[in-house]
């Protein structure tokens, strides 16, 4: 054969291979494959209106998909990769109602959630809605990102306010606050759940729970615990329905310079970052805890009431954390809930010796708690595992300035009625909360969002 032919042969050989083995390894697409189905007790409600959204953890490229019929949605020629599910089906109060014979005036939202489910491959998953817990109390507004450090107050000046979403008169009197550990990295392991990665609580040392109940998903574990405190008659703190109270890290005003507990200048250069807490309702601080020293920053405003400590494992002070690692409980106590104090502690699965100085996390049951918020970090890569069930919060939330920024989490409204604001809580947070770009303690018009 001619040398030359020989040579254009072996090219277009070569184009060939070539264009064979691109072909091979172009990433193909995968579907995922969606049971759903929503379930109280024994009735079982129509997910036919039932929506989804995907996203890729990667791309954070999102598909969403409505109408599951006969239970079943697929999302076709997708990425392959680690997704986040979050699935919403609203029932009518009416359907609610006849269905279950539980009279309710308001729309019953159900929820499902999962995170980091892997997709490389034609994927089925099934999907249990769960109707979440609505209480009279919720949180309206989370300032955990707190101001600017040189500019501003840093953490100082974080609070909580607390909201009156029922028609009628609410006592704030033996109402807890609290904050809920979790592992802070996303390491596998022996202690730590498949999947999530958070930790195995039912194999800490000591672990007990009640009959048919799971340590993971009905229980939570709490790193704080604050009481609003009670003159025993139960009505010393009365909430109007639509109202809220202000619960503030430190009850000064952190828009002017002051001294410390040290008598050492604190500066703010810049009062437009941070926020007044002077006339806050209730403060936390520790001086009781720390034995009588108080930590330099915790100034304590004796015209503003202290909660009492309820349960607190370490630290100075109540320090909502900046990043987003983070998830806050709120319940009332009563005559029907075993005392708080009687409740067990644990360590976590990790720590398989428990000596004196073991931190130890207090189990708080799902069941006594009204309201529930998880945070996360604004970005994919610096998000920690989950901890909190989905029953209480199926989506976690976040301002998107993130870290030192103003920015606070704010309850959005659901309808105005008589002039009174419900706020919106289907016990999924990234749907419930907006933000405002600074924090806001008024109590007005300007506190709320729509």
């Amino acid at each position: 054969m001619n040398r030359n032919l020989i040579i254009i042969a072996m090219l277009l050989l070569t184009v060939v291979i070539g264009c064979k083995k691109s072909e091979d390894d172009r990433v193909q697409p995968v579907s995922l494959n969606l049971t759903i189905q929503a379930q109280e007790g024994d009735v079982s409600f129509d997910v036919s209106k039932s929506t989804v959204k995907i996203t890729n953890r990667s791309t954070s490229e999102a598909y969403n998909a409505e109408g599951a019929t006969s239970g079943k949605i697929t999302f076709a020629n997708i990425t392959p990769g680690s997704y986040d599910i979050a699935a919403v089906l609203v029932v009518s109060a009416q359907e609610y109602t006849q269905k279950t014979g539980v009279y309710t005036e308001e729309d019953v939202t159900f929820n499902a959630a999962l995170e980091r489910l892997d997709v490389s491959s034609n994927t089925e998953k099934q999907l249990d809605l769960v109707i979440g817990k609505v209480g009279n109390w919720v949180f309206k507004q989370i300032y955990y990102a707190g101001s600017d450090p040189s500019k501003g107050a840093i953490f100082r000046d974080q609070f909580l306010e607390i909201y009156n979403n029922s028609n009628t008169v609410l006592y704030a009197d033996s109402l807890y606050i609290g904050q809920v550990e979790g592992k802070n990295n996303n390491n596998s392991g022996q202690y730590f759940q498949s999947g999530s990665n958070q930790y195995d609580w039912s194999q800490s040392i000591g672990m007990t729970v009640g009959a048919g109940l799971d340590a993971n998903n009905d229980y939570v574990y709490a790193n704080t615990l604050f009481m609003v405190p009670s003159d025993g008659t139960g009505k010393k703190y009365p909430v109007q329905p639509g109202q809220s109270i202000i619960i503030a890290a430190t009850a000064i005003d952190h828009t002017n310079s002051y001294a410390d507990n040290n008598g050492t200048s604190v500066i703010i250069t810049d009062p437009n970052l941070t926020v007044n807490l002077s006339n806050a309702d209730f403060e936390t601080n520790l001086i009781s805890y720390l034995g009588g020293i108080p930590y330099k920053y915790d100034i304590d405003n004796p015209k503003v009431t202290n909660l009492d400590i309820a349960y607190f494992v370490s630290g100075n002070d109540m320090v909502l954390n900046a990043l987003g690692r983070d998830a806050y409980i709120l319940f009332k106590a009563n005559q029907n809930l075993p005392a708080v104090k009687n409740l067990p502690a644990f360590a976590t699965p990790d720590q398989r010796e428990i000596t004196a100085t073991t931190n130890k996390y207090l189990q708080i049951p799902v069941s006594y708690i009204d309201d529930a918020v998880e945070i996360m970090h604004p970005t994919e890569s610096k998000r920690v595992p989950k901890r909190l069930p989905n029953v209480l919060d199926a989506v976690r939330t976040f301002v998107p300035a993130g870290q030192y920024s103003s920015q606070s989490l704010v309850r959005k409204t659901l309808k105005t009625v008589n002039g009174r604001r419900i706020l919106k809580d289907t016990n999924n947070s990234s749907e419930d909360f907006g933000y405002l770009n600074k924090a806001d303690v008024s109590k007005s018009a300007s506190s709320f969002i729509d």
